[in-house]
């Protein structure tokens, strides 16, 4: 699609996925990496384009440079010199005058490798991360009053250069630690970074089709992928879940602006990998920044409609960066898994996992080629995709026990296959797979409510729906149901069924704080029959809308967010079919005895009739 040969520094797993990306699109690739590099494996024009070598290696970038129009970058740990001397040697891609032929820029990376000069970027930007400072003495006594200035302890150790998944970082959580973390970072440049109590990591892959930093343009210049939720262990990326659990979606919009206003500040085009701290006021902070694809956005393959790997390549070619437009970066389904394959005790632990995934209908294996596994090396990957979180939940988790129990052996090379297998099996037996996720919840303002509500409840039993009863007042717990409504959402219930008596506020309490349907049940007070409470139902104020079903009718609400439900649950659509036909047999048949007996005796048969059929 594109005459022009990419040149990629470095050929690993990422590397990889970019080749698979420019397959699919015509796009010649040449690598600078080992022989055997996981890229170079399933590349077409190995013999004629790949260059041996190493992507520090200014010789060796010299010469991929000679065989590639552009050079992009599948790692940062670059020689940014010698890039730096190819842009004043020859800065534009053949037959243009504008496109530098360096994505993105050399001096982006220069940037970013260095992680403290990172963040004096970012601050320098006005771009909120956490508070940083250079440590220019290896004294404990220094770190002591660096710790103070940034507020005291704890406060996170780190090397400003060459880390990567955790390696380079110390947490010092009391005066004790100090002296161990300067010892573990010894010989490499430092800064100290304040702590960040955070609640959740989440990551944004964004999209740079602009070639210069443009700030406040950063909507013109950016797209933004879904945020993900990241789940780190032993400080590498575990697990991703997209979109994140439980977070609302107005903070997960923050998230995208915040990671594209990032970006934007930098030069050049691509993909840029934002890591985020999401803190217990629900305000973000940037981590840090890759100018390249990133481990957490490997979803993106099969669960949006455009890769990250193809949105970078695209976003670096001269031809085709306009071509990304809005919604190429959306999801194409409602919600991904990404569960990361780690090497273990012995060569082959890994594919414990390869192998099990590939029973479960919808798993997505990706394995990167290396050979043989190590404790801790990323050997793979595996994305489930469906249409709730929950769902992908249940199916992933023995992976995950199965991963766990690889992680549990990886110490010692004595540790056989069979004693991981033997672990998972027990594991799983402790920790079985999770019930799935309630889709319905039905509230009531209190206790009375319950009778009302019985019936409906004793047919929802019936039906293939996971729900939730509760109790949650809008005049004796307010707060309590304001609460619950923020979060339906990002809990994953897709309809609300709420009972209410009396002045009955709670369906339209409740409605005011969702964007989940809310199906109001009038209950039959001892005053007015209920039809106080049918009023205040069905009068919500414009812009607040409520389902009102008649009075005490808790089977119609239940059956009217059934019907809700099932518009994204074929088996509930499914169910709904098969009782609206056994609705219609059941006429029939009483209309076939009625004609066949006469309306005289037909009262009598009726008494004697099952209970299902009257």
């Amino acid at each position: 699609m594109d005459s022009r040969t990419i040149g990629v520094l470095g050929g690993g797993q990422l590397g990889r996925m970019l080749v698979e990306a420019a397959h699919r699109l015509n796009i010649r690739v040449a690598i600078l990496d080992t022989e055997t590099a996981p890229a170079k494996q399933i590349n077409q024009i190995a013999n004629s384009s790949h260059v041996t070598g190493s992507f520090a290696k200014s010789a060796d970038v010299r010469q991929l440079a000679s065989k590639a129009d552009i050079l992009t970058y599948e790692i940062e740990h670059v020689d940014t010199k010698v890039l730096e001397e190819l842009e004043a040697e020859s800065p534009f891609v053949a037959d243009s005058q504008s496109w530098h032929r360096i994505q993105p820029s050399w001096q982006t990376v220069r940037t970013i490798q260095d992680k403290y000069a990172q963040k004096q970027h970012l601050a320098k930007h006005g771009i909120p991360t956490a508070d940083s400072k250079g440590v220019g003495t290896s004294s404990p006594q220094g770190l002591k009053e660096i710790a103070l200035e940034l507020g005291g302890l704890p406060i996170m150790l780190k090397a400003r250069t060459q880390a990567y998944d955790g390696r380079g970082n110390y947490p010092i959580m009391k005066v004790e630690d100090i002296e161990p973390a300067l010892k573990s970072l010894s010989d490499r440049p430092l800064y100290a970074e304040r702590w960040a109590p955070f609640k959740k990591e989440l990551a944004v892959m964004v999209v740079k089709t602009a070639q210069e930093a443009s700030g406040d343009q950063y909507e013109q210049s950016t797209l933004a992928f879904p945020v993900t939720e990241t789940v780190h262990e032993d400080s590498i990326c575990k697990l991703t879940y997209t979109p994140p659990r439980e977070v609302p979606s107005k903070v997960q919009r923050q998230a995208q602006d915040l990671a594209r206003k990032a970006v934007s500040t930098f030069q050049g085009t691509g993909v840029f990998g934002v890591e985020l701290f999401l803190l217990e006021d629900d305000t973000l902070l940037i981590n840090e920044i890759a100018p390249r694809p990133h481990n957490s956005g490997h979803y993106t393959i099969e669960a949006c409609h455009m890769s990250q790997y193809e949105a970078h390549l695209r976003a670096i070619s001269p031809d085709l960066s306009s071509t990304i437009t809005p919604g190429s970066t959306d999801l194409a389904v409602n919600a991904a898994v990404m569960l990361n394959i780690l090497g273990g005790p012995q060569p082959d632990s890994h594919l414990l996992v390869a192998r099990s995934a590939l029973k479960i209908p919808g798993a997505k294996v990706h394995l990167y080629g290396k050979g043989d596994g190590r404790p801790g090396r990323k050997m793979g990957h595996i994305t489930i995709v469906g249409k709730s979180m929950s769902e992908i939940e249940q199916k992933i988790h023995p992976l995950i026990i199965l991963v766990d129990s690889i992680r549990a052996h990886k110490d010692s090379a004595k540790n056989s296959n069979e004693d991981i297998s033997a672990t998972a099996t027990e594991l799983l037996k402790r920790n079985p797979i999770p019930p799935a996720k309630p889709l319905l919840a039905v509230v009531m303002g209190s206790d009375t409510d319950l009778a009302t509500l019985r019936p409906g409840l004793e047919l929802l039993d019936k039906m293939p729906i996971p729900y939730l009863v509760t109790i949650t007042s809008a005049h004796r717990t307010p707060q309590h149901m304001l609460n619950f409504g923020k979060a339906a959402a990002s809990r994953g219930f897709k309809a609300i069924v709420a009972a209410a008596g009396g002045a009955a506020h709670l369906p339209g309490m409740m409605a005011s704080e969702t964007t989940v349907p809310v199906v109001g049940c009038p209950v039959k007070a001892s005053s007015m029959d209920g039809l106080d409470s049918l009023f205040a139902i069905v009068q919500m104020p414009r812009g607040i809308p409520v389902a009102t079903v008649g009075i005490a009718n808790s089977t119609n609400a239940i059956l009217l967010a059934a019907r809700i439900i099932g518009t994204s649950e074929p088996a509930v659509q499914e169910w709904l079919s098969a009782h609206l036909q056994q609705m219609d047999d059941e006429n029939m048949a009483k209309a076939a005895r009625l004609e066949g007996e006469g309306w005289r005796d037909y009262k009598k048969l009726d008494q004697a009739m099952p209970l299902s059929f009257k």
